[in-house]
């Protein structure tokens, strides 16, 4: 198409006059420069979001560990995420899409296509940050409207798609104005595009393997309720800090999400790691107000484990309680799917 465009040329009516209009061929060579920025930017920033959704790290999967936590603890995006959470294909999906558009914003021939498909996944997402209060409002809908501008060249052409009507040939980006380069970037675009796509999927693939997101740690993931405690209970309940319930989460290598509930309704959530007889906790401040993403642990138990009759004994540390399955509590873990009709449970 650009290269149809006249060169510059002396301005017509001018008698006597030798000055040059401005060349179309580089306002729209300039244009299409523009416009792959755009696409290779949306393209990144779709890269980055996606592939760690297709590997489930980004909202992360259920857990035990979150097991205890009360419906009116959550904030509206920790409510989010852990809907994500309980439904991986959705997140798994969400992931493809963005991964999908990044992919053809890469390619010239499907820039149009991939701009709309990045348009109506943020879109969905800007939706999503707006009512569940998810501090990337702006960049989703940047997003959104980027993938509009980048598809609006090919506007004309989708319409008469839709429309039936017959349609002149495909409009392809030339942001470089130069054949030897171009001759370049005609092979090392595709193969640049391929990388970027590819090689972050495989290292953070890799690193979900060996991260274990998706594989039981130890022996005592599960939700436990205490059944006995050894120490005295404080006079007043608002006073109690005996452990009452206590959840060790099954994913992740290393370290594995925690939850512990105290008698007096305190929260607390951190991180396990199990090596033989010997637990380490590692617990962050009580969950009071807001906080952000990244914290720091307050305080380390070491504890040892055992296994008594009817549980679980935890001993170190001014700890000494014996825990035992607590079945209510992984109600939602264990349900599973069902496909036959079946008695709804709404609770």
């Amino acid at each position: 198409m650009s290269q149809d465009l006249p060169t510059s040329t002396d301005a017509p009516g001018d008698s006597g006059s030798t000055g040059t209009r401005l060349d179309p061929h580089r306002w729209v060579t300039a244009g299409w420069l523009v416009h792959w920025l755009l696409r290779v930017w949306l393209a990144f920033v779709l890269l980055v979001y996606g592939w760690p959704k297709v590997f489930l790290m980004q909202m992360g999967v259920a857990d035990y560990g979150d097991a205890l936590t009360a419906f009116g603890e959550m904030s509206p995006m920790g409510l989010l995420w852990r809907f994500m959470a309980f439904a991986p294909v959705v997140q798994i999906l969400a992931g493809v899409a963005e991964v999908a558009a990044a992919a053809l914003l890469l390619f010239r021939r499907t820039a149009w296509l991939g701009g709309l498909l990045a348009a109506a996944a943020m879109g969905v997402i800007f939706l999503l940050n707006m009512t569940f209060d998810v501090p990337v409002k702006q960049l989703s809908l940047a997003m959104a409207v980027t993938g509009l501008v980048v598809a609006a060249p090919w506007f004309v052409h989708v319409c008469r798609i839709l429309a039936g009507r017959a349609v002149p040939a495909a409009m392809l980006p030339d942001p470089v104005p130069w054949p030897a380069v171009r001759r370049v970037t005609r092979w090392a675009g595709p193969i640049l595009a391929v990388a970027a796509v590819c090689v972050p999927g495989a290292a953070l693939g890799a690193m979900a393997v060996k991260g274990g997101t998706l594989t039981a740690t130890s022996e005592l993931a599960g939700v436990y309720r205490v059944v006995e405690d050894e120490s005295e209970p404080a006079e007043q309940l608002a006073e109690d800090d005996r452990w009452q319930q206590v959840a060790f989460g099954q994913n992740g290598a290393g370290h594995a999400r925690l939850g512990l509930r105290l008698a007096n309704g305190d929260f607390y959530d951190g991180r396990y790691s199990v090596n033989g007889d010997v637990v380490t906790i590692e617990l962050y401040p009580v969950r009071e107000g807001t906080y952000g993403l990244v914290r720091d642990t307050e305080r380390t138990l070491t504890l040892t484990w055992t296994r008594v009759p009817g549980g679980i004994a935890l001993t170190g540390d001014g700890v000494d309680v014996t825990i035992a399955e607590d079945p209510e509590s992984r109600y939602l873990f264990d349900r599973g799917f069902h496909w036959a009709p079946t008695t709804p449970v709404n609770r």
